[in-house]
C-alpha cells in the first residue's frame, strides 16, 4: 500500500510540474520570441528614421513599407490605428543563409520585418523577432548568421538603445 501511494503522489507531482512548467515556458516564450521597445519618437518620426537608419547601414535596403492599417482598411477590416511593417534586407546575409540546401527553409521568415505602431496610450512602439533566441533554437552556421544579423539590427535600432536579450 506505501509504494502505491508513494507511486501515486509521484505521478501527481510530474503532472502538475509539467503543467506548471508548460505554464511558464509558455508566459516565457510570448515575452521573449517578439521584443517591443517603446521609441523615443512619435509613429511618423519612428518610421522616418527606422527607414533612413536601414538605408544608410551598408548591405541594407528596404524593401517595402507597408501601412498594414491602410491595407487593412482596404480589405474591409476594423481601423487598427497606425501599424506600419517595414521589410528589409541584406544581400550578404541573405546569400549565406539561402546558399545552402539545408537552410532554404529560412526564406519563410525573409526579408526581415520591424512592426512600428501606436498604443492607445498614444507611445510609440517597435517590435522585432528576438533574433538571438531564434538562432539558440537552430544552431550551427543558421545561428551564427542571425547572431550577426542581429548585431546589425541593434546598430540599425540604437537610437532606442535596443539590446535583444543575450543568454
Amino acid at each position: 500500500m506505501n509504494k502505491i501511494l508513494i507511486a501515486l503522489v509521484a505521478a501527481v507531482s510530474l503532472f502538475v510540474g509539467a503543467i506548471v512548467g508548460a505554464f511558464f515556458i509558455q508566459s516565457f516564450a510570448k515575452q521573449a520570441l517578439i521584443l517591443e521597445h517603446k521609441s523615443p519618437y512619435d509613429y511618423n518620426k519612428t518610421v522616418e528614421t527606422i527607414v533612413s537608419r536601414i538605408n544608410a547601414k551598408d548591405g541594407w535596403k528596404v524593401i517595402s513599407v507597408i501601412d498594414q492599417a491602410d491595407e487593412i482598411k482596404k480589405g474591409g477590416g476594423a481601423d487598427v490605428g497606425k501599424v506600419t511593417i517595414v521589410k528589409y534586407c541584406n544581400a550578404k546575409f541573405a546569400g549565406r543563409m539561402l546558399g545552402s540546401v539545408e537552410r532554404k527553409k529560412m526564406a519563410v521568415s525573409m526579408p526581415i520585418s520591424i512592426a512600428i505602431y501606436e498604443k492607445s496610450t498614444g507611445e510609440c512602439v517597435v517590435s522585432v523577432s528576438n533574433g538571438v533566441l531564434i538562432s539558440k533554437i537552430y544552431g550551427g552556421e543558421t545561428e551564427a548568421i542571425i547572431e550577426n544579423v542581429s548585431r546589425e539590427v541593434e546598430e540599425i535600432l540604437d537610437f532606442m538603445a535596443f539590446k535583444f536579450t543575450r543568454f
